[in-house]
């Protein structure tokens, strides 16, 4: 996909206008329309802009994207056990290599188990659904209980974390949009660091 195209598609899923994307990225409208148009050439400074207004990365701006499906299959997923036994999460990545600008994550909670010790935030949306179990989002100055069936969507900007508040362990599907999750379990994994600081091990979950 050419870069202008690309911009255009992204504000269109972002819902913004041409208007509202200019005075985010402090650029003229017409500015915007040229890019867009693939009539002019941003600069990098001015690409940087862009991406952030856009909630992306230059990268994927840049980048040539690969329009070719990618697969995961069930057991080749990358699979991750985070903290101690009394704190256990597991993660499965269901979002296939190369990354698109969405992630797709499994989180699995044992109960009294959140999902990092640390409330934390990124740029973009995330959307949660609890498949099983019961889990609490601590969202800001929120807290809400979801149950199985439950949905929440929400700014990936605002501190959150969830954890799991039943009798049984809670699964979770996370969809977040930029990749935010793996990038940082595999930063903290080469200096043998979990998400709470604790050592551990990438290790394939039992079933």
């Amino acid at each position: 996909m050419q870069l202008g195209k690309k911009i255009r598609d992204l504000r269109l899923r972002r819902g913004l206008t041409v208007q509202q994307l200019a005075q985010a990225s402090h650029l003229s409208k017409g500015f915007i329309s040229q890019v867009e148009n693939e009539r002019t050439s941003p600069s990098l400074s001015t690409l940087h802009d862009l991406a952030a207004a856009l909630q992306t990365s230059v990268a994927y701006l840049v980048v040539e994207e690969d329009q070719t499906p990618h697969v995961v299959r069930c057991g080749e997923r990358p699979r991750f056990s985070i903290g101690g036994n009394s704190t256990h999460v597991s993660v499965e990545v269901l979002s296939a290599q190369p990354k698109r600008n969405l992630e797709l994550l499994v989180i699995e909670l044992e109960p009294g188990a959140p999902s990092g010790d640390k409330r934390h935030f990124h740029h973009g949306e995330e959307c949660v659904l609890v498949l099983e179990g019961r889990a609490r989002l601590r969202y800001g100055e929120d807290e809400l209980v979801l149950e199985a069936g439950d949905s929440c969507h929400y700014d990936g900007r605002v501190p959150h974390a969830t954890e799991c508040v039943g009798p049984a362990r809670a699964r979770l599907i996370v969809a977040m949009t930029p990749a935010a999750f793996e990038p940082l379990i595999r930063a903290r994994a080469t200096d043998g660091r979990s998400l709470d600081g604790r050592v551990h091990q990438e290790t394939p979950l039992g079933r």
